[in-house]
């Protein structure tokens, strides 16, 4: 029996070693999949009262599967998965850095988490030494600095063709500067998901980017509507009824309840699309920043004029 599981574990070992650059992408993967059977687990077992419903019987298998091996899986992922979550917020503190002594002194430390989240980051990570005219590492010099040669023509590409016409326009009031801002989060195509996720080079499209903010944003507003107005009616009255999507998960009898009305399900799927919606907003921007830089610009007009 022991020849059978070394050669598995030596197997598994070489696969995790031949997929060094992917590491992060895998953690993160398994550390969703096994919280989501996790938790569904817990929500059919315990707190739905899966186990007792004759109805639901093929339910229960699978939801102690996924129980316990869920929950096997995420004690020993989910630590991993911290661990590299913050190895990223390291490297994001010293990628926003301007200051050339303070990176060289984080040199070691930046290097160390570029090689552990994969090409992705360390491809911003030697834009960084570029900018700041840093000698880029023997072990990253084959690294090609993110936003360059072809990827830099396609950004600008989009970037023209996706542009607006008042996009240009500098502004100096809170209702012109939230009209711009909104017009950057349209057209943007470094948002806060494709940080996230630098891998997936389709987010850095502005088109990508819509789409997600389109079907997040239809989302959370018809959930968000569901539990506080009602959709449903009931005997042909009016839409005042919530539908209660925990019990429609569980195939409840009845699934409507009065409005507004909060379940389980549902604020958990309005916060993923609300949280969803927030990582498509540019990465770096904010309405208050952008207000103040138009502002001072036209003072400072204003002042050479004079």
């Amino acid at each position: 029996m022991a020849g059978p599981l070394k050669r598995l574990n030596s197997a598994l070992g070489r696969w995790w070693a031949g997929h060094k650059d992917n590491h992060f992408r895998i953690i993160s993967g398994v550390t969703i999949l096994s919280m989501a059977a996790t938790i569904w687990g817990i929500l059919f077992l315990f707190i739905l009262d899966g186990t007792t419903d004759p109805t639901k019987a093929e339910w229960v298998p699978w939801s102690w599967a996924g129980l316990f091996f869920g929950g096997l899986i995420a004690f020993w992922v989910v630590p991993e998965f911290f661990v590299y979550m913050g190895q990223k917020a390291n490297l994001d503190e010293i990628l926003q850095m301007d200051n050339r002594p303070e990176i060289l002194r984080l040199r070691k430390e930046a290097e160390n988490a570029a090689d552990m989240l994969g090409p992705g980051y360390q491809a911003q990570l030697v834009r960084l030494y570029n900018e700041m005219g840093i000698k880029v590492s023997t072990r990253f010099r084959h690294i090609r600095p993110a936003g360059s040669s072809a990827e830099a023509a396609q950004s600008k590409d989009a970037d023209f063709d996706s542009a607006e016409p008042w996009d240009e326009i500098n502004v100096d009031s809170d209702v012109n500067g939230v009209q711009s801002y909104l017009s950057a989060w349209w057209n943007t195509n470094d948002s806060r998901l494709s940080r996230q996720l630098p891998g997936a080079k389709s987010l850095r499209q502005a088109e990508s980017n819509r789409a997600v903010l389109g079907l997040s944003g239809f989302s959370a507003a018809m959930l968000l509507y569901n539990m506080v107005a009602g959709f449903a009616t009931q005997g042909g009255g009016a839409r005042e009824y919530t539908v209660d999507l925990t019990l429609w998960l569980a195939r409840d009898d009845s699934i409507h309840a009065l409005a507004p009305h909060f379940d389980g399900v549902g604020i958990l799927l309005a916060t993923t699309s609300f949280i969803l919606l927030y990582l498509t907003t540019p990465a770096g921007v904010n309405i208050s920043s952008r207000s103040r830089r138009s502002k001072s610009a036209k003072d400072s007009s204003v002042s050479e004029e004079e």
